[in-house]
């Protein structure tokens, strides 16, 4: 039950009844400096304090594959980093769908009056977006791209893939297919560029080595193992860009009563709850994802109490998770 009237906050926020009013009811109308002199009246009422409010952005393309955002594989995790953080602080976190046909300056035009900060999630976020915000003066951080002036969390994409691709070669694994939904994110992308680093490096002669995109939500993924089973002599491994692209190309294998490690060998990238629950265990990249959303948030603070602080770019370490699914030598062993 709120404790307050309309002529309460209008004589904390300096401003008319009539224009808390139109704030209170969402007019647009309002000056933009105006809304966020009312909201910030509202909440000092309230509670006594003035709460920060901070708008996490989520592109509306992750529903494909994260339909609740708070619970999902990847994100999930890196919303509760964020959450623990803001909480302890007195702070408000928020979720914000968004789509690039809004426009950046849409977007903006209601969380100015609104949110405090924005933290952008995903490879796909909006860069434009991000640089729109950050140059109306809003604290802006992204998190899982690299957005040039924009404040970044990121992880070891390159070196992770490089490690994880060693692993497969290690474990005499000679015929290989990284295989990613796009090549041109720039997750994906720099983990591309990973794999054919450790293909490089390696020196081994006789490699057969493929790659291939699979489209907006696996589309081609089907297709694409039929083509590998026809093309490659087992063994041969998998290396996908992600551990969801990974999970989905196992049910194939499975469906095709492919064994797994000894016929094909599968990796991933993320290290997400599902992957050490499969069968076999996914081997994959293990992302600290609680972390990754801590470290914005604490980003997020400092931007907020010192404005003119220059851009930085934290690229967080991972570390390679062995596990079944390219246990090829140890199966060879065994047998």
């Amino acid at each position: 039950m709120k404790r307050w009237t309309i002529r309460d906050v209008a004589k904390v926020a300096g401003v008319s009844p009539a224009t808390v009013s139109r704030v209170l009811n969402d007019n647009p109308s309002v000056a933009p400096e105006l809304a966020r002199r009312v909201h910030d009246a509202v909440r000092t009422l309230e509670g006594g304090r003035t709460p920060k409010r901070i708008a996490v952005v989520l592109p509306r393309r992750l529903e494909a594959y994260e339909p609740d955002p708070m619970g999902g594989s990847f994100y999930g995790p890196v919303i509760t980093g964020m959450h623990q953080v803001f909480q302890e602080a007195g702070h408000d976190l928020t979720l914000l769908p968004y789509s690039p046909d809004q426009g950046a300056e849409a977007v903006l035009r209601v969380e100015r009056d609104r949110s405090d900060a924005l933290i952008l999630i995903g490879a796909d976020a909006s860069e434009e977006l991000a640089l729109e915000a950050q140059r109306r003066g809003m604290p802006v951080v992204v998190i899982d791209r690299l957005v040039r002036g924009v404040d970044s969390v990121i992880s070891d994409n390159f070196g992770g893939a490089e490690e994880i691709t060693a692993h497969v070669l290690r474990q005499e694994y000679r015929r290989l297919a990284f295989v990613s939904e796009s090549f041109s994110d720039p997750s994906f992308a720099a983990r591309r560029k990973g794999f054919e680093r450790a293909i490089a490096r390696s020196g081994l002669e006789g490699l057969d080595v493929r790659q291939y995109e699979l489209g907006f939500a696996w589309s081609a993924a089907a297709a694409v193992v039929e083509e590998l089973c026809r093309a490659l002599e087992p063994p041969f491994a998998i290396v996908a860009g992600n551990d969801m692209t990974a999970l989905h190309i196992l049910g194939i294998l499975k469906a095709k009563n492919l064994s797994i490690p000894d016929q094909v060998g599968l990796a991933g990238f993320d290290d997400i709850a599902q992957a050490s629950l499969v069968d076999p265990p996914l081997t994959t990249v293990r992302v600290d994802k609680v972390e990754m959303g801590r470290l914005a948030a604490r980003r997020v603070l400092e931007r907020m109490e010192v404005g003119d602080l220059l851009p930085i770019t934290i690229t967080m370490h991972v570390a390679l998770m062995e596990r079944a699914s390219t246990a090829l030598r140890r199966s060879r062993q065994q047998g």
